[in-house]
């Protein structure tokens, strides 16, 4: 977990490479969220929110300003079985990117680095692990999520396989572990 809950103007002025008034310019035509200190006024920008500005308009974010690494990129339908997991995956407090497009599934997971990566459409499970393979990705946790009674469940060849909602409870484990480690 990261120290820091707030950068000053000066701070975040030096991470983009700009002058600090740039920086409160920013703040001023709302495009920064910050807040003023009592007595002098300085601003503070939150971390999340700093992030948040960086990952929008596609600037790097550096690592000691990272929440961990805790991103899942979800490969998935939009339907109810998706919107669960998407709750789940932001109960264990983990970040979530969601898209129904493969090759976006693939810039997203270049993008943001995530630690783990779930699908719920196995026919896109080898152009995955071939992405995380030719990738320059630390140990990711991969899962194949389908429906109840589909495919086999555990582990098998580097990917977690689930069935929803059978194995919930298992997937939600797994990302508070993952959090943990």
């Amino acid at each position: 977990m990261r120290e820091k809950q707030a950068l000053t103007t000066g701070e975040v002025a030096k991470y983009c490479g700009v002058n600090f008034r740039t920086v409160i310019r920013w703040i001023e035509r709302g495009h920064l969220d910050a807040y003023k200190l009592p007595g002098r006024g300085d601003n503070r920008i939150p971390v999340e929110s700093f992030v948040d500005f960086l990952n929008n308009n596609n600037m790097p974010v550096p690592e000691e300003l990272d929440s961990g690494g805790h991103k899942l990129v979800l490969l998935a339908d939009v339907d109810e079985v998706s919107t669960e997991i998407a709750s789940c995956v932001r109960r264990a407090g983990w970040d979530l990117l969601v898209t129904q497009d493969p090759v976006h599934f693939g810039f997203l997971i270049s993008q943001n680095q995530p630690a783990a990566v779930a699908i719920t459409r196995p026919e896109f499970e080898e152009s995955v692990r071939r992405i995380v393979r030719e990738g320059d990705h630390k140990e990711m946790l991969c899962i194949s999520i389908t429906g109840s009674g589909e495919g086999a469940q555990g582990l098998k060849d580097g990917w977690l396989h689930l069935r929803w909602p059978h194995d919930q409870q298992q997937f939600i484990l797994q990302l508070t572990s993952n959090q943990a480690a």
